[in-house]
Parts: structure tokens; C-alpha cells; sequence
């Protein structure tokens, strides 16, 4: 709340706001989580934030002003780097754009949520759906979404007390199958790409293949792509990768729409994962 009253990133008016208490069920703003993107992300080296066309757009397309970083408009829409658009402007991104600046002049000294860190949280721990059990924490599966014990989860749970013991179990024996399979053999793909001619091009998250290599803004490490799953679930996608920064597997969600620098492979023999 601010002396000139509520401001919010998506310019949304009520006489009424109340704050969301904590382990409540509710549904995050799409256009709020669209500005904390544009808020948060930094640019993507090489590509000016002009606009953009949406994809799927017929000739003569509308040309979106493009959140840092993502290959997605401030109005919501996929954008197709590679189309010239018109010099017609979206309305709903120029109107985006004024909220987020009203919010900017209001809101001095604003402090914004601390962004993921781009490599995970080694050993974070998830609450089950519906929050029933805080004290007991479950290890996320990536290639499932659920715990490695088959429960659905709703969020991280750092607060946990006590590890799920299956999930303790399974989780243990999908790392051991990483340091002695995958480890060594991304590895030796991470050798062999650095010294052989591949495809570089700037793509979506969603474009992802097993055996890439990409860099994104905001981090300065190479990102070794083991697997993806796309579960459906949200607007993200679960990656496996190796980090040779620190020569180990991570477990990684993007935005599939988060623009990368991808270093394609001309082939690539997955290891299997679990």
C-alpha cells in the first residue's frame, strides 16, 4: 500500500485489497507474474527489446513489446523473433508498459521478491498438495513433477524438519545412477561439443533438446541439456542438466518461453536418467 493507495503491476483497480495469507490456495495474477518477469529478468545479449510479432500471426502482424529475456510479449503472447511485425503497436502492451511505469515512479525503493537462482537449490525440499503435512518434506522428481515417493506437491517447503523416507531412498539411488552413469557420460559430450562445429541459434526453452548446450541471460555458465520434460502443468519445463562449473547434475524448471542461446549437436546418445 502506498500514500497514493494500492498500485499494482497489471493496473488492476479494487477498494478492497486484502493481503493473501501464507499456505492459502489462490491463483498468482498471470499479467502480475508477466511484469515480475520484466521486473526481474535481465535483457538477452544481442537482442534489442523492440517489438516483436506473436506467432501463429498472418502477414502484417502487430508488433509486441517483448519481456527482457523471454520470447513472450507483455500481453501474454508467444513472439516469433524471426518475423518483422508492422508498425502497428499492441494497445495491451503499451498498457502494460504504463502500469509498470506508475509502478516504477510510486513505488521509490521498490524491493522486489529475490529471483531463483538459475542452478536450483541443491537438496530443496517440497510440501505435499493441500499442505497437510508441513514437517515432513519430499524430494522432487523433475522427470515426474511429484516426489520421488508418488506424492503430488504443491510448492517448496524449506522449513522442513524431516526428509520422506521413500523419498529419501529413491532419491538416493536416481544420484547414484547420476554419478556413475550420466556424470561421466556429460562429461565427455561436454568435451566433444566444445571442440566440434554445431549450430548456435537463439530459441525458446521450449525448443530444448537432449544433448544442447545453451546459456541464458543473468547467468554466465554453459548449461549441458541431459533431458527435458514438459509436464503440462504450468508455463514452465522441467530440464536435467550438467553444470561443468560445478561438475554436477541439476535439476532446472524454465519458463518455456525464456529466450536461450542454444548450441545444437550434430548428434547426441542420451545416457538414461531416472
Amino acid at each position: 500500500m502506498l500514500p497514493v493507495g494500492a498500485v499494482t503491476a497489471c493496473a488492476t483497480v479494487s477498494p478492497d485489497w486484502i493481503p493473501v495469507a501464507e499456505h492459502t490456495a489462490h491463483a498468482d495474477c498471470r499479467a502480475c507474474a508477466r511484469a515480475l518477469l520484466a521486473l526481474t529478468t535481465p535483457a538477452h545479449p544481442g537482442l534489442s527489446l523492440t517489438a516483436l510479432a506473436a506467432t501463429g500471426t498472418r502477414k502484417g502482424p502487430v508488433g509486441h513489446q517483448m519481456i527482457p529475456g523471454h520470447l513472450l510479449s507483455h500481453c501474454g503472447k508467444p513472439l516469433d523473433h524471426q518475423r518483422t511485425p508492422s508498425p502497428r503497436a499492441c494497445r495491451a502492451c503499451a498498457h502494460v508498459a504504463t502500469a509498470l511505469q506508475r509502478l516504477k515512479e510510486h513505488a521509490h525503493g521498490l524491493l522486489l521478491p529475490a529471483s531463483s537462482p538459475c542452478h536450483g537449490e541443491p537438496g530443496l525440499l517440497w510440501a505435499p498438495l493441500g499442505r497437510g503435512n508441513l514437517v515432513t518434506g519430499h524430494r522432487r522428481n523433475p522427470l515426474t513433477g511429484k516426489g520421488f515417493c508418488d506424492t503430488r506437491l504443491s510448492g517448496p517447503n524449506p522449513g522442513a524438519l524431516n526428509v520422506c523416507a521413500p523419498c529419501q531412498r529413491h532419491g538416493r539411488q536416481a544420484d547414484a545412477v547420476h554419478r556413475t552413469d550420466t556424470l561421466p557420460h556429460m562429461r565427455r559430450h561436454a568435451d566433444t561439443l566444445r571442440s566440434q562445429a554445431s549450430t548456435a541459434l537463439d530459441d525458446r526453452a521450449s525448443a530444448l533438446r537432449s544433448g544442447d548446450a545453451y546459456t541464458l541471460s543473468g547467468c554466465p555458465d554453459a548449461h549441458y541439456v541431459v533431458t527435458t520434460a514438459d509436464l503440462g502443468h504450468d508455463e514452465s519445463i522441467e530440464v536435467l542438466v550438467y553444470l561443468p562449473a560445478e561438475d554436477r547434475i541439476a535439476a532446472l524448471r524454465l519458463h518455456r518461453d525464456r529466450l536461450l542461446t542454444i548450441q545444437r549437436p550434430a548428434s547426441f546418445h542420451p545416457v538414461a536418467s531416472r
